[in-house]
């Protein structure tokens, strides 16, 4: 069968809307399988429709009514009780998420959580390479004074490696210049 098998018996049975019709009207034209496959069912429905109407057993009638009951109550059943445990699992799980997060609350003495470093702090962590040695780029500019270049040996001269970053450091006011070869 085609794939619009549906589409076909809908058109057969004059249950599209007009704009739908003129669709698979136009489909129809373009494809060939397609109108074979309405004309057969089409000649199937005048078939069918030529048969003698007969009314079934009393008893085959009720025994489809009783299965199509017992379908639809178990079906109903079956809602129910997994209606019933998403309901226990999603407050299950509200429980488990407020006991947790009050525990947290009432059990935790804030040791986990670093403070914010103020602007005004006084103890300046100075950066240490992996080997923990200073180094220093010596390039200079070509064109530098006699002057300048004496001040610049005096300050190399002041500069001390740092073994200890959390010592404190005699002059400098605290600032610690240090420097990178990467």
């Amino acid at each position: 069968m085609h794939t619009d098998e549906n589409k076909a018996i809908r058109y057969l049975m004059k249950e599209m809307d007009p704009s739908e019709e003129m669709e698979f009207e136009k489909l129809m034209r373009e494809d060939e399988d397609l109108l074979i496959e309405v004309e057969s069912l089409r000649a199937t429905r005048r078939r069918l429709s030529g048969l003698p109407k007969k009314t079934p057993p009393e008893q085959l009638t009720q025994k489809i009514t009783n299965d199509a009951k017992q379908l639809q109550s178990d079906t109903l059943k079956k809602s129910k009780n997994i209606t019933f445990f998403v309901k226990r699992g999603i407050a299950a799980a509200i429980l488990l998420a407020a006991f947790t997060g009050g525990g947290y609350y009432f059990y935790t003495d804030g040791s986990e959580i670093t403070p914010s470093v103020s602007s005004n702090s006084k103890t300046i962590e100075p950066w240490v390479d992996r080997n923990e040695i200073l180094r220093f780029s010596g390039d200079q500019p070509i064109n530098q004074s006699a002057a300048l270049k004496s001040d610049l040996d005096k300050s190399y001269e002041k500069l001390e490696l740092v073994n200890d970053p959390n010592a404190n450091s005699t002059g400098g006011n605290g600032i610690l210049l240090t420097g990178s070869s990467n």
